[in-house]
């Protein structure tokens, strides 16, 4: 029997093995990477069918380990299923947007985790119905005239600036938040509000508030 090979990134010993245990007992094969970069050394070594990608890793988190997948050819198709210990509706969204197949958080059941993995690997995405829902209902709610899903648009780092103006941030906060300077700060805003149509900074701040809000709300 050819098993499915599966690369699980994460720094907790107690998951990698809880993972491993319940893996190889539904018949996958297991490799482990403990950080960014040897996630890295890992991949390439054994060109995994499939990550299981922790978010909250060590020098470099899992958006991080995500983006440098993609400058490898041969593992930059590799389906990962993205794992957090903080949920939030923003790290959802955004490990959608970064190219993840699936999202789970680290109390999922058993059968949950296996059903998610059973899809991706199956050429799928995998995400909650109440997630789905909410992914739809936010995109419609933040349409702006003349197009379909405009928070698409946006780069990731867009996203994350939207995001933090959103949070009630300023631009100088955000520069050092991000180690930017101000002035990369300033192109951004300038970027979000012609991709997303906004007439002024503050009808797109405006907005970024309200989907930081809704955002809350959707998670009580």
């Amino acid at each position: 029997m050819s098993y499915k090979k599966i690369l699980i990134v994460d720094d907790d010993s107690d998951v990698r093995e809880g993972l491993h245990v319940r893996l190889t007992a539904n018949h996958y094969e297991t490799f482990f990477a403990t950080d960014a970069l040897s996630s890295l050394v890992e991949a390439r070594k054994h060109k995994p069918d499939l990550i299981i990608l922790d978010l909250g890793l060590p020098a470099g988190d899992g958006f991080l380990v995500m983006e440098r997948l993609k400058t490898f050819r041969a593992l930059a198709v590799i389906p990962i299923i993205v794992v957090s210990g903080r949920d939030s509706y923003q790290n959802r969204e955004r490990a959608l947007r970064a190219g993840a197949k699936g999202y789970l958080t680290k109390d999922s059941s058993g059968p949950v985790m296996l059903a998610a993995i059973r899809r991706v690997l199956g050429g799928e995405i995998y995400v909650s119905e109440r997630l789905a829902a909410h992914l739809l209902d936010a995109f419609a709610s933040a349409r702006p005239r003349g197009s379909s899903s405009p928070l698409e648009k946006l780069s990731d780092r867009e996203f994350e600036v939207f995001l933090l103006f959103g949070e009630g941030k300023t631009a100088k906060e955000i520069a050092g938040q991000l180690n930017l300077s101000p002035k990369t700060v300033s192109v951004h805003r300038d970027h979000i509000k012609e991709k997303m149509d906004f007439a002024t900074s503050a009808e797109m701040i405006r907005q970024a508030v309200r989907w930081v809000e809704t955002s809350r709300l959707d998670e009580k």
